[in-house]
């Protein structure tokens, strides 16, 4: 199931690369997820099969930084935007100082742990965040067009499992008690993927009235 889910990066990584001139600015930011997670997993199978503690710790520290941008655009309050950047740039702290820290005492599980659950907590964080704002405005436009929602979406189901997945190491003693862990790593890596999918399905690019109205035409750069 490991090997389904890493595969199935794939997807998104096809819908990309036929569609991404059509993405608006956040969603453009998004899709160098694809390649985020694909360097990661040709780095575990290829370069790391038995320590892929740095590839690990690479993968959440990238992922926060990305989605953080996502969400710092897509988000339309400025103190909002000053939140994001504030929890994204916490969090990126103690992941780098932990990570620091497994060079001296020579092991980095206690980094990937808490890197990985300090990324699911600050994404599904950002992840409410956006939600709220959709639900704010009230409007009568289905939300499942939204590709920022169908993300925050999908966001909040892979944390919820990754965090319940990785609070299983504290009460695994065998390798076998182990299996439940990397199922449900599996499936909500799968099922985030498949969200991240239609997020890029229903991307669409800027209305050319907003892109107008966000440059300045020369007859009101002459009367400024």
């Amino acid at each position: 199931m490991m090997t389904v889910m890493q595969l199935s990066i794939l997807v998104p990584m096809l819908v990309v690369w036929l569609r991404r001139r059509d993405f608006p600015p956040a969603v453009k930011i998004l899709s160098w997820y694809v390649y985020l997670s694909a360097f990661c997993v040709l780095g575990i199978r290829f370069f790391a099969p038995y320590d892929n503690s740095l590839y690990l710790i690479y993968f959440n520290v990238g992922k926060i930084a990305l989605f953080a941008t996502v969400y710092y655009k897509a988000v339309e309050s400025v103190r909002m935007r000053q939140l994001v950047l504030i929890t994204a740039l916490a969090a990126l702290a103690v992941c780098v100082g932990l990570t620091a820290s497994g060079f001296f005492t020579h092991s980095f599980d206690l980094a990937v742990v808490v890197c990985r659950v300090v990324q699911s907590a600050v994404l599904a964080a950002f992840a409410l965040v956006y939600l709220e704002q959709m639900l704010g405005h009230g409007t009568t436009a289905p939300v499942s067009r939204d590709p920022i929602w169908l993300l925050s979406v999908g966001q909040l189901l892979y944390s919820a499992g990754t965090v319940t997945a990785f609070s299983l190491d504290y009460l695994s003693r065998t390798p076998y008690e182990q299996a439940p862990k990397s199922m449900i790593v599996a499936v909500v890596g799968t099922i985030f993927n498949v969200f991240l999918t239609l997020a890029f399905l229903r991307a669409k690019p800027l209305p050319a009235v907003a892109a107008d109205a966000e440059t300045p035409s020369a007859s009101q750069l002459a009367r400024a």
